[in-house]
Order: C-alpha cells, then structure tokens, then sequence
C-alpha cells in the first residue's frame, strides 16, 4: 500500500478524485495489514505528529509534554506517540466530558482548555515542550509555561486563523525558550525526505488498531454529511471517506 503525503486537497490538487498525480517524493511504502479505511487514519496524521515530537520538540524518555487540542485526530497521534516513548503528557480539551478519552490514551492528566491555562498550571516554568494545536490564540501562554530551554511547536489552528495579537518577541517571549512550526504540506521537500520517519509506524501504530481507527467512516454519497460533522466539530477523531 502506499500513502500519499505533503497535503493532498490542499497544495496537492486532487483531494476528492478518483485518481491523482503526485510527486514521487510525496509517496511512501506502507506495509500494514489494515483495511483501507484505517490506514487512511494513519500516514499524514502519525508523520505529522512524529515529525513534531521528535524533530521540532526534540522529546525524550521522563519529558513532560503539554498537548493542547489533545482531543483533535493529531492531538490522539501525538499523545499515543509520546506516551510510547516514556514522556509524561498532559492534554487539554475545550469539553470535560472528552477527559476520560486522554486518559484512556495514557495522558497523566487532562486540563480545560483556555488562553489562561499558564496561570492554572503549577507546573508553569517546568513544562518540557508544548505541542499547540489551538494556535495563534493561545501560543504566547504556551510559551509562558516553559522552562530555560523548552520548546513549543505551534502545529495546528482548531482555535482560529487570526493573527497572534501585538506578539513582541522581546516582550513576550521568555529568554532562553524555543518557538517552531511545522505543517505537514512540507513533506517531500528536500528538507523534510519521508524517508525520514520511521517506515514502520503504521505497523507500530496497527499493533494497538483500536487508539487509531477512524471515528467515522462515510461513502462518497455522504459527503455532506461528513462536512457538516467536521464543521460542527462533531468529529471526535480522523474521519475518512472512502470513494468507490
């Protein structure tokens, strides 16, 4: 099987064809007894989250890591990557109710999400590394929780496209902490090859199939209704649609 990545839909024209040319830098080799409906949950999701945590964030074994937007289909990825690896995770959701889900993925603890969340935290100034997917909204306290030395990757905007307010790096940042991006339309450039996450991870990740199952599947004929649940932001998880 192979996966195409690099942002298919997005700077790859093609998302909804029944057939599309890629750059061969953009496809890889999956070697995963998965049905097509769950290893589409799994190349661009995991490689993204991979990149993020062991490329930008540089996470190692007794980290602690704060995953905010921890309950988006990125977020899961990275809480499953990170717990396997020995790091301590902490996740936030906007939604309560959604706590039991981080904890049954191996978070220490869930937390509600909010731009205040520096200020609740006691562990502010000791945090490790920061994975945002809730973006411009809430970075500058991201990086208000770090420790000399830590790093935060902003990686994903659930909370909004608007600009990071007034953001004065001499003002807001702490000295001696990191701030890095990473979208995964990058992949297949030469700086960041495929090659360079781990070709098993789809055999890592179907070794424990149920963490990364889709949350929905639909046909092509409901794709409406695919929308409007991600719209709504009803997903709960990777949704998929399979196109016959």
């Amino acid at each position: 099987m192979a996966a195409l990545m690099g942002g298919l839909g997005r700077t790859i024209n093609g998302g909804y064809a029944e057939y599309t040319r890629a750059p061969a830098s953009n496809v890889a080799l999956i070697g995963a007894d998965l049905p097509w409906a769950e290893l589409a949950v799994i190349p661009e999701t995991y490689a993204t989250a991979w990149t993020c945590l062991f490329r930008n964030l540089e996470i190692t074994l007794g980290h602690t890591l704060v995953v905010r937007g921890a309950t988006s289909a990125f977020g899961q990825a990275a809480i499953n990557l990170a717990v396997n690896a020995g790091v301590r995770v902490i996740g936030t959701s906007r939604n309560r109710e959604r706590f039991v889900l981080l904890e049954e993925l191996g978070a220490e603890r869930a937390e509600l999400e909010g731009q205040d969340l520096s200020e609740r935290f006691s562990e502010t100034k000791q945090i490790d590394t920061v994975l945002d997917l809730v973006g411009n909204s809430t970075i500058l306290d991201s990086l208000a929780m770090l420790r000399r030395g830590g790093r935060a990757c902003l990686a994903g905007w659930l909370g909004g496209l608007d600009p990071i307010s007034n953001f004065n790096p001499l003002l807001q940042m702490a000295s001696g902490v990191y701030l890095t991006f990473f979208g995964s339309f990058v992949f297949g450039t030469p700086g960041f090859p495929l090659s360079d996450v781990p070709q098993d991870i789809a055999e890592q990740v179907a070794a424990s199939r149920p963490k990364a199952k889709p949350s929905r599947v639909f046909g092509f004929e409901d794709i409406r209704e695919a929308h409007r649940v991600m719209v709504a932001g009803e997903a709960k998880g990777k949704m998929v649609v399979v196109l016959e």
